[in-house]
């Protein structure tokens, strides 16, 4: 034990010495833990070292509206590799701005109306002291610059677009600038009926419960482990989950800007320890998957043989699955009773999806298993009104593009119940009306709109391991 500790303290000690910013940083020492906590003007961030039979790192940050924005852990096995997840942590933390000055964004057509009128409530917010700040977008930008913002300000003009803006982004204040206000550039306006809705919102939204930074690590036994990645808004999520025949013993989730595949070696590691009794590993995926090789460019992983690092590494049964194919997989057993169905899995950002399908209630591999990959090759080959680059940026040309992507998918496998999942798609009957462009109305597949992905992932694998024997 006193080992363990000297490696932690090491890295405590050289942590400290990274200070260059001159943040808070105060030391706690418990009988099974010791750690840091780090204070930057709008963040706290935790290094928390758990020692039981081996020496597990929580990292987390969470951010002046109680938001854990980062989050990690795994077994101290290597210095160097703890400095690096760290420095990645600290440059997280770095990046958190304050949440005392509201960001308010208005959005109209083209942005060059909302642009005086944004001048005029900066200059009326400073004079009141209002702790607001204003920016302006035309409406094809909202949905990029819109993530870092707590307001959204719909201009008269596009009054129409408002619902399908709090549809999308539901975690916002969205509301449509009064007429009389816009008409007149009334400031004062504008300022007094933000704070009268803020004191209504304030006083009426739940309160989040806090995570605690100096949990400890509960030991389970678990027979299957599942680790899944899903890119959501722009941000990775590695959550993973423990059956022990069929029951879920254990479950977390890894916050991070960047996914690297030593992430998911971390989790593999740290639950193989907690749990003595782990007979399979399974790891749910984007990118190609083919002979359990991984080919992702984004997280530039390239033929990497996954399932024989984690056979070599833990001496476990290793399983790989790409996303879609187990999203497909998950629902159409799950909800369909194995009925013939297509998923497309379109995250937000992205002009092509990915895709799975399932006859029969079994998957049908695409060729050479290249999921999405596919109709990133279509779009070559396809006319669209715009650039696919510039559609994405909006639900009307998402819908554009992924109506003309479905239709095309329909036409060539027949399967008339089609699932999606889009942040971006405010509902299914938008995107049927659409494809009605394409289709006669009385060969129109089923569409059904999900939303959420993470449950039938799971699902998924175990259909699949089940399957598989």
């Amino acid at each position: 034990m006193e080992d363990k500790r000297q490696v932690a303290k090491e890295l405590l000690d050289w942590i400290s010495q990274q200070n260059r910013e001159n943040l808070g940083i105060e030391f706690y020492e418990e009988t099974n833990s010791i750690g840091l906590k780090i204070t930057a003007p709008h963040a706290v961030a935790v290094v928390n070292i758990v020692f039981m039979e081996f020496t597990v790192v929580e990292y987390r940050i969470i951010n002046d509206k109680d938001e854990s924005v980062f989050y990690l852990h795994f077994e101290l096995n290597e210095l160097e590799h703890a400095k690096e997840l760290f420095t990645e942590m600290k440059e997280c933390l770095l990046k958190q701005t304050g949440s005392q000055v509201r960001q308010i964004l208005l959005c109209c057509s083209c942005g060059l109306t909302t642009s005086y009128f944004m001048m005029k409530l900066n200059e009326v917010a400073e004079v009141l002291d209002s702790k607001m700040s204003f920016s302006a977008v035309p409406y094809e930008k909202l949905y990029e610059q819109a993530a870092d913002k707590d307001v959204i300000l719909i201009a008269p003009q596009i009054g129409y677009q408002l619902k399908n803006v709090q549809s999308i982004l539901k975690d916002k204040i969205v509301m449509m600038v009064p007429v009389q206000i816009f008409s007149t550039y009334d400031g004062a306006g504008m300022i007094n009926l933000l704070n009268e809705t803020f004191a209504q919102h304030d006083g009426t939204k739940p309160q989040k419960e806090k995570p605690s930074l100096n949990r400890t690590l509960d030991m389970q036994n678990g027979s299957v482990l599942i680790v899944s990645v899903v890119n959501m808004e722009g941000r990775n999520q590695i959550a993973y989950r423990i059956y022990d025949h069929g029951k879920i013993t254990a479950e977390n989730q890894i916050t991070k800007e960047y996914y690297r595949f030593s992430d998911i070696m971390d989790v593999i590691q740290v639950a193989v320890h907690m749990n003595a009794g782990l007979e399979k590993v399974a790891i749910v995926t984007p990118g190609m998957v083919h002979d359990g090789k991984l080919t992702f460019e984004t997280a530039n992983i390239a033929d990497l043989d996954v399932c024989a690092q984690i056979r070599e590494k833990f001496g476990k049964e290793a399983y790989l699955y790409n996303d879609a194919d187990m999203i497909a997989l998950g629902y159409a057993n799950t909800e369909r009773d194995g009925a013939d169905t297509a998923l497309y899995f379109l995250t937000t950002g992205s002009y092509a999806g990915n895709v799975g399908i399932v006859a029969n209630g079994s998957l049908i591999q695409s060729a050479r298993h290249m999921g999405g990959r596919q109709l990133e090759s279509i779009t070559n080959l396809t006319t669209f009104p715009q650039n696919p680059y510039a559609l994405c940026r909006t639900p009307e040309g998402t819908i554009e593009l992924t109506a003309r992507y479905l239709t095309g998918l329909y036409s060539y496998t027949g399967i008339d119940h089609i699932a999606f999942y889009s942040s971006m798609i405010p509902d299914a009957q938008m995107l049927a009306d659409k494809m009605k462009e394409f289709i006669p109305e009385q060969y129109m597949p089923g569409i059904v709109k999900l939303d959420s992905v993470r449950s039938y992932m799971y699902q998924g694998v175990l259909y699949s391991l089940q399957e598989n024997g």
